[in-house]
């Protein structure tokens, strides 16, 4: 019986060591352009409190599409900021398209999303990437 409990006693403790080093998957979907700041903050915190074990992807549409074209100083050091925090930023070409925003403007190190923000966002849920609504 001994035996028993200090094996049940041993997976345990090798189960919890095995979710501590799991790796989270996290998507920030925003489309208000008047929270990037906000954003900005929660990539920051997401690395803060989760370390480098957590894959941060930003999937950005809507108006807020219009926000990541060059020129904006303040624009440019936040994306710089969340680049820095290993955060990916991608945008929706279709909200692109509808707001005339030209790719050749884009911020440096934001990239096309090719299948859309929405299908984006289905896709990575899918894969197990913890949904946050900004």
């Amino acid at each position: 019986m001994k035996k028993i409990i200090y094996l049940l006693a041993l997976l345990s403790l090798l189960s919890a060591e095995a979710a501590m080093a799991e790796t989270f998957n996290v998507v920030l979907h925003l489309n208000d352009k008047a929270k990037i700041p906000h954003l900005e903050r929660n990539v920051a915190n997401l690395r803060k409190g989760l370390g480098d074990d957590v894959n941060i992807q930003v999937v950005i549409n809507g108006k807020a599409v219009t926000s990541m074209i060059n020129g904006n100083r303040l624009i440019e050091e936040t994306v710089r900021n969340m680049l820095n925090n290993k955060a990916s930023i991608g945008i929706c070409h279709y909200a692109m398209q509808n707001n005339n925003v030209d790719q050749n403007r884009l911020v440096d190190g934001v990239t096309i999303l090719q299948e859309g923000g929405i299908v984006t966002l289905v896709k990575l849920q899918q894969k197990g990437y913890h949904y946050i609504k900004l």
